[in-house]
């Protein structure tokens, strides 16, 4: 087993203590909720919002339209009105942030730090929350996933994703899949409740003795640099599927199916796209990605004999190329990297820039690689 990346991935920076043991301590939630120190990420019809080409964060006590939602909400929490579609708001606790301030919120004398919150509006003349009573947000663009979303600092990315990934859950899912009741937020948005209270009526998701709740989703990919044995060699691959008029190659990767290891599924991947078999897999490095992925980026070892290494994209022809190529031409290319999306690499094409996890797993393979080089030149 090869040593673990501990570089922070984008999106991956963990700033916040979730505390989330004490999202269902309703007197936690409302003073959270009401603290001076309280900030807000507003997010509008599921985007984010820019100030000065940066995360837009607000402090409740020092902005009375948020403090006005704020204060209507209180009461609706943990009831049907609160859900999205009743009151136009979906908002989520995401912990609190340590701070060296004395405007700190201390809850039982132990646990301490700034309230963040996730807020998405969805407002119209129909919803509790009015559009006139967040008019003030107009004034920002919206933070829309490109460019604007991955020139953010990684702690900023990461509060988006953090929020993203909830505030999307909650405007996605709004009826029981156990009998199609509406459901509503509980713990300050991170479960669902069953609204039905009918016991005649069966419900497989209410009555369900322990996961009677319904939870947010996270769906895991697999993503995977293929090298051979002595990390000389990385497969490179893109898809059909093209990055505006740019011809980007990156790594093969694929969802995790039901009842599938990671290891299987990254073998699974390898061959149903390359037609490659490999021999075994390692965990590097994980990625959140939202709204509501979890990228595992993992090391596929291939035996180079004259038949595992061959290339064959018959199987799934969801590539459009697939090649080998040699660990010191994307080392090269990665030390040239002024930043950005796309990293320049041979003949105008590109591979992902630093903000990808792939990024890092070609890092990876490269640090592996001049390990094994030095130990060979050391036994010369």
């Amino acid at each position: 087993m090869f040593e673990t990346n501990n570089t922070e991935t984008y999106f991956g920076q963990s700033d916040l203590n979730r505390v989330s043991f004490l999202r269902h301590d309703e007197d936690f939630i409302r003073q959270t909720l009401t603290h001076k120190s309280t900030v807000v990420i507003p997010f509008i019809k599921g985007e984010a919002l820019l100030s000065d080409n940066d995360l837009l964060t607000v402090t409740v006590s020092e902005d009375a339209a948020m403090r006005h939602v704020i204060e209507t909400m209180i009461p609706l929490l943990n009831t049907k009105e609160s859900r999205l579609d009743a009151s136009g708001v979906s908002l989520t606790f995401l912990g609190l942030l340590e701070s060296t301030s004395t405007d700190f919120l201390t809850y039982k004398d132990e646990y301490k730090g700034i309230p963040y919150y996730g807020i998405n509006f969805v407002v119209d003349e129909k919803t509790i929350i009015k559009p006139k009573d967040i008019a003030t947000f107009e004034k920002y663009s919206q933070l829309l996933r490109g460019p604007s979303l991955f020139e953010l600092a990684n702690g900023a990315a990461s509060l988006y994703s953090h929020a993203k990934m909830y505030l999307d859950w909650l405007t996605k899912y709004k009826f029981c899949p156990g009998c199609g009741s509406v459901i509503y937020p509980i713990d300050a948005g991170t479960k669902l409740r069953c609204s039905n209270e009918d016991m005649n009526v069966k419900c497989d998701v209410r009555d369900h003795k322990v996961n009677n709740i319904c939870f947010p989703r996270t769906d895991p990919v697999v993503i995977i640099a293929i090298v051979s044995r002595d990390f000389s060699k990385v497969c490179i691959a893109r898809s059909k599927r093209k990055y505006h008029d740019v011809v980007l190659y990156g790594l093969v990767a694929g969802f995790m199916e039901c009842s599938e290891t990671v290891e299987h599924a990254a073998a699974r991947e390898i061959w149903e796209e390359t037609g490659m078999k490999c021999d075994e897999v390692s965990m590097v490095c994980t990625q959140p990605w939202p709204p509501v992925n979890l990228m595992i980026g993992c090391i596929g070892f291939v035996d180079f004999n004259g038949v595992n290494e061959k290339i064959d994209l018959g199987h799934d022809p969801e590539l459009a190329e697939a090649q080998w190529v040699d660990t010191e031409e994307l080392m090269e290319a990665h030390a040239n990297y002024k930043g950005g999306m796309i990293v320049p690499f041979r003949d105008g094409s590109y591979l992902p820039g630093n903000t990808a996890v792939a990024y890092q797993l070609v890092d990876y393979v490269a640090e592996q690689y001049k390990k094994l080089q030095g130990k060979s030149q050391c036994n010369l």
